[in-house]
């Protein structure tokens, strides 16, 4: 067997200052793009502004190659976006912007809900679409579809194929372009629905050396103060940036991956990876299974509680899909099976390491394959024994992707 890659010391890294060159006054200018219906609530007025300067230095330049047009041509659609609505959409952008082929993101919250990438040349828009719907129909009642391609007619369709069967709908719909034709039937088929057209996502920086255009990350607190950070970047840019078989060594040895990731699973692998890094927040898990969303942990205040989310979700929304009734409050019971059809052959993304084996040991019961995590961990070692013991593939990423939004 194949010696892994020493990551011992990539530990380090967090404990480390990393400290940048900011200035000791920062001025921002920004320009007025438009009034919303209203911000987060009814009860808040609400403008959006584009960032034009970062201290003197011109920053506009994405803000005005990617743009979020209302486009509903009446008078309906509730009045238009609201500052959620707008950032759904935004967030979309930000998780399209890794997907060169056909895909779909469905939002709540600004959290993903749902996704499907074309896998087979043979799916159509409307294919992923009803992938997407259906790997969490609950959560992605009342919200936000975004596709990174014109919505042609039979996708249109596709939309409203439930109506009078099933409460879904989508409240915010948001694609690259629209003819005449779908427009109408789309504003035919709901006068509340909201209607945006964007811009190509591609723009939007995602990887290590791409151009910032001058741009930084803003955090809001509550006590009047503003993080600015650099904006994240992966370097993870395909499946030849990971380290395949991490190894680390402590007091009981050498521990390292003993068992690579197939073509289906790095695929897979990096879709989760792409989507926990823009579209879920800390701390956040995301499983996958041939380009569509099987389950995503989001917000947990417990890594190990992520993965029980997300598991727990994914058998329910199984069940959802098979018919079966059950008792929510009861999360999943004894229904070890299903959970194994939900789960065999996923993987699963971590945004930060895994502190104990403990969810190494969850992801293995449900069937899960493969993972990717950043590592960094003491008991680096421990889960990479778990990993081995239930032959799961588990590549470095070597970077962490905490997301707090």
């Amino acid at each position: 067997m194949e010696r892994g890659t020493d990551i011992t010391n990539f530990k380090r890294v967090y404990r480390e200052r990393n400290v940048g060159d900011f200035p000791l006054n920062l001025t921002l200018r920004l320009r007025k793009q438009d009034d919303k219906k209203y911000g987060e609530n009814p009860s808040q007025h609400c403008a959006v502004y584009k960032i034009d300067e970062i201290n003197n230095e011109y920053a506009g330049v994405l803000p005005r190659m990617l743009i979020i047009n209302y486009a509903r041509t009446d008078d309906e659609g509730k009045g238009g976006l609201s500052l959620t609505n707008e950032m759904d959409i935004a967030r979309a952008m930000d998780v399209l912007k890794f997907f060169d082929e056909p895909a779909v993101v469905l939002m709540k919250h600004n959290i993903v809900s749902g996704f499907a990438k074309q896998v087979d040349s043979n799916q159509t828009l409307a294919d992923l679409f009803r992938l997407a719907r259906v790997a969490d129909l609950r959560s992605n009642f009342g919200g936000t579809a975004v596709f990174n391609r014109h919505l042609d007619m039979k996708t249109a369709e596709a939309l409203y194929e439930l109506k009078g069967k099933n409460p879904f709908f989508v409240d915010v719909l948001a694609a690259i372009n629209y003819n005449e034709l779908v427009l109408d039937y789309v504003q035919s088929q709901s006068k509340s629905v909201r209607i945006a057209q964007i811009s190509s996502p591609y723009a939007i920086p995602k990887f290590t050396g791409d151009s910032t255009y001058n741009l930084l990350s803003f955090k809001e607190m509550p006590t009047g103060r503003v993080g600015v950070q650099d904006l994240y970047l992966t370097s993870i840019k395909s499946s030849e940036d990971l380290i395949m078989r991490p190894m680390v060594v402590d007091k009981k040895g050498e521990h390292y991956i003993r068992r690579g990731a197939d073509k289906r699973e790095l695929d897979d692998l990096l879709t989760s990876l792409y989507i926990n890094v823009a579209g879920a927040r800390s701390n956040g898990v995301v499983f996958v299974k041939n380009g569509v969303s099987v389950a995503i942990g989001s917000g947990q205040v417990e890594r190990v509680g992520a993965i029980e989310q997300a598991i727990v979700k994914g058998v329910q929304k199984y069940m959802d899909k098979k018919g079966f009734k059950y008792d929510s409050l009861k999360g999943i019971g004894d229904n070890d099976l299903f959970m194994r059809e939900a789960f065999e052959g996923a993987v699963c993304s971590s945004d930060a390491f895994f502190p104990f084996a403990d969810s190494i040991e969850l992801l293995a019961r449900a069937g899960v394959t493969a993972v990717v995590q950043p590592y960094g961990s003491v008991n680096d070692g421990a889960v990479i024994d778990a990993a081995n013991n239930y032959l799961i593939a588990m590549p470095a990423t070597l970077e962490r992707a905490f997301g707090h939004f």
